[in-house]
C-alpha cells in the first residue's frame, strides 16, 4: 500500500506546488503553439489569443465554485474532480478538429485549473498556521514558479520533437493525470467535510461577510491583490518592453525574464527561511512593501526623464520582483489564518481578486502601451505604492 505524503516533507510541499502550477502549466506552455495553431486553423496570430482569454475566463471565475464546496465536502473530492477536468479538457484540446472547438475546450480546461490556485494555499493553511504556515507557503511558491519558467522550453521542445501543436496539449492532460493519480495515492485529506458549513445562499452570505468584515484578512487579501497586479503588469509589459523597444530576440527575452522571474524566487525562499527561524511577518513583509515601492519609484522617474539602459533597467525590475517573493507567501498566510474552517472560500475570494486585479492591470498595460517601458513601470510602482499604503493604514 502506499503511503500517503507526510505533509512536513519535501514531497508533501513539491505535490502541492505540482498540483497548484497546473494553470501556470496550461497558460505559458500553450502560448509556444501560437503560431502553429493559427497556421493549421487558417486564423491570425491574435484571434488564437482567444484560446487564452477562454482558459482565463474559466480559471478565475470557478474558484469562487470550488472553495466554497471543498469547505463543504472536503479537499480531496474537489480536487481530484477538478484535476480530472483539467485532464480530459487537455485531451479534447489535443483532439480539436476546428479552431471554436479548441475554444470551448480551453475554456473547460481553465474551469479545471481553478482549483488548483485556490486549494493549493487553503491545503496550507489546514495544516499549518502561523510563521510555518507562512513558510510552507513560500516554499510551495518558489517550487511553483518552475512552472511558468520551464514551460516555454518544454513547449518549444515539444513542438521542435513532434512538429505539431497538439503534441503540447497532450503533455498537458498527461501532467494532470500524473497530478490526479499522485493527489489520489499520496494526499491525506486536510480538511474534513463539514456538514455545518452548508452551501444555501444565506451560509455563503454569512461566510463573505465574515471574511470582508475580518480586518487582517481583508488588510492582506488587497495586499496580494494589489502586488499581484504588479506582477502581472511585468508579466505582460516584458515582452513588449523588452523585444519592441530594446529590440532582444526571443531567446533573450527569455533570458532576461528568467532573470528578473529569479527574483521573485529568491524572495520567496528567503521568506521561507526567515520564517522557519521564527522572523515575524511584519519585517519581511515592510521591506519589500517598501523595496518595492521605492525601486518602482526610481524607475519610473528615470523611465519619464530618458531612455533607460537594459543595464540599469534589469537590476532594478529584479528587486522589484524580489519584493514579490518577500511578501506573497506572508500575505497569502496571514489573509488566511483568521479563515481556519473556510480557508476554501477565503482563498478562493483571494484567488479570483488576484486574477481579475491583475488581468485588468495587464489590459492596461497593453492598453497604454507608447513604445516606452512606461506603462509597464508605472502600473506596477502604483500597485506596489498602494499596497504599503494599504499595509500601513489598515
Amino acid at each position: 500500500m502506499i503511503r500517503k505524503f507526510d505533509p512536513n516533507s519535501l514531497g508533501f510541499l513539491a505535490l502541492v506546488a505540482l498540483f497548484g502550477g497546473l494553470a501556470a502549466l496550461g497558460t505559458d506552455m500553450a502560448l509556444s503553439g501560437v503560431p502553429h495553431i493559427a497556421s493549421v486553423f487558417s486564423v491570425s496570430p491574435s484571434t488564437v489569443g482567444l484560446t487564452l482569454s477562454a482558459f482565463m475566463v474559466g480559471f478565475a471565475g470557478s474558484p469562487l465554485v470550488y472553495g466554497p464546496v471543498s469547505d463543504r465536502f472536503g479537499r480531496k473530492p474537489v480536487i481530484l474532480v477538478s484535476t480530472a477536468i483539467y485532464t480530459l479538457a487537455g485531451l479534447g484540446c489535443a483532439l480539436s478538429p476546428s479552431f471554436e472547438t479548441l475554444v470551448v475546450w480551453r475554456f473547460v480546461q481553465g474551469c479545471g485549473a481553478g482549483a488548483s490556485r485556490a486549494l493549493s494555499a487553503a491545503i496550507i493553511r489546514d495544516l499549518f498556521s502561523g510563521s510555518a504556515g507562512r513558510s510552507k507557503q513560500s516554499y510551495v511558491q518558489v517550487m511553483q514558479l518552475l512552472a511558468p519558467l520551464s514551460a516555454p522550453t518544454i513547449g518549444s521542445g515539444l513542438l521542435l520533437l513532434f512538429h505539431n501543436w497538439r503534441s503540447i496539449y497532450f503533455f498537458l492532460a498527461a501532467t494532470g493525470a500524473l497530478t490526479f493519480a499522485l493527489m489520489m495515492l499520496c494526499y491525506a485529506e486536510s480538511h474534513q467535510p463539514d456538514a455545518q458549513n452548508r452551501l444555501s445562499v444565506r451560509q455563503l452570505a454569512v461566510n463573505y461577510l465574515r471574511v470582508f468584515t475580518t480586518r487582517q484578512s481583508v488588510k492582506f487579501l488587497l495586499v496580494q491583490t494589489l502586488m499581484f497586479g504588479g506582477l502581472f503588469s511585468y508579466v505582460t509589459g516584458s515582452p513588449l518592453v523588452m523585444m519592441e523597444v530594446y529590440g532582444l530576440s526571443p531567446t533573450f527575452y527569455g533570458a532576461t525574464f528568467a532573470l528578473t522571474a529569479s527574483g521573485i524566487v529568491a524572495g520567496s525562499f528567503i521568506n521561507g527561511r526567515l520564517n522557519a527561524r521564527g522572523v515575524e511577518p511584519r519585517y519581511p513583509l515592510i521591506t519589500g512593501l517598501v523595496m518595492g515601492a521605492t525601486c518602482g519609484g526610481v524607475l519610473l522617474v528615470l523611465t519619464s526623464i530618458d531612455a533607460l539602459p537594459l543595464s540599469v533597467l534589469l537590476p532594478l525590475v529584479v528587486l522589484v520582483c524580489l519584493s514579490f517573493g518577500l511578501v506573497g507567501g506572508n500575505a497569502v498566510q496571514l489573509a488566511l489564518d483568521p479563515m481556519g474552517d473556510i480557508a476554501g472560500l477565503a482563498s478562493s475570494m483571494l484567488s479570483a481578486s488576484s486574477l481579475g486585479f491583475g488581468a485588468a492591470m495587464g489590459v492596461a498595460v497593453s492598453l497604454f502601451h507608447n513604445g516606452t517601458p512606461l506603462s509597464t513601470v508605472a502600473s506596477m510602482t502604483a500597485c506596489s505604492t498602494l499596497a504599503l499604503a494599504v499595509y500601513r493604514v489598515l
